[in-house]
């Protein structure tokens, strides 16, 4: 799902909303392994219509061929119908917060602050910038472990600003600001930091304990 909303430059945001449709169909009852691809790339052209501008939304044709559906029969007409199913079994109910719009927010309103320090000195102009990156990271990571499903957005949102904060050798790790900010304290969020932390780890074994620095998150690719 990822690779299609990148070829189709979807938001991260939509892609993520789309994850959410398709596991809350799953839990919905037992789906026909041979429908998955389909209510998949469903769910993707459902959320596109309610996240993205008009404009944005990738044309039902494109969607057939860049997924191979329509090597497998499926015109416009029933990728419509499988439409109608994802909407169905959602019942209708579309509206959806995944972690990365809560970020988003937090990461608007500003998570970096002038006395911070990294590494023991002042922060130099990019940090911000490398702090979303590590923030967008983490996200896309937890979205791929379904086991980060059981916490509340607003929670694992606080937990992925820390992780990002962390993952950069910021100081200190969290404070007033972003309780504020949050609403959460650091013993909060604690243990869903150690479960993000702990995935982090085991998915990039060693990443989490070197010594960072902005020009080694530049090259690294996420």
């Amino acid at each position: 799902m990822s690779d299609v909303g990148e070829h189709c430059r979807l938001h991260h945001s939509t892609i993520h909303v789309s994850v959410l449709y398709l596991d809350k169909i799953f839990r919905s009852g037992s789906i026909p392994r041979s429908q998955w691809q389909l209510l998949a790339t469903a769910c993707i052209s459902v959320a596109a219509k309610y996240e993205e501008a008009e404009e944005h939304c990738p044309p039902i044709p494109d969607l057939l061929q860049l997924t191979k559906l329509a090597d497998v029969g499926h015109t416009s007409l029933s990728f419509r119908e499988g439409e109608l199913r994802v909407l169905r079994h959602l019942g209708w109910r579309l509206r959806a917060i995944p972690p990365i719009h809560v970020v988003g927010y937090f990461l608007a309103k500003g998570v970096c602050f002038e006395d911070d320090s990294w590494q023991e000195r002042g922060l130099v102009e990019k940090i911000p910038k490398y702090v979303k990156k590590y923030a967008e990271f983490f996200c896309n990571l937890t979205l791929q472990e379904h086991s980060f499903q059981q916490y509340l957005p607003t929670k694992l949102g606080a937990a992925i600003i820390l992780a990002s904060r962390v993952a950069l050798q910021l100081e200190p790790r969290w404070k007033a600001e972003l309780v504020r900010l949050t609403g959460y304290s650091e013993s909060d969020i604690s243990p869903i930091f150690q479960h993000v932390w702990n995935h982090y780890e085991e998915q990039f074994p060693g990443h989490g304990s070197r010594s960072i620095s902005p020009r080694s998150v530049q090259a690294s690719t996420f």
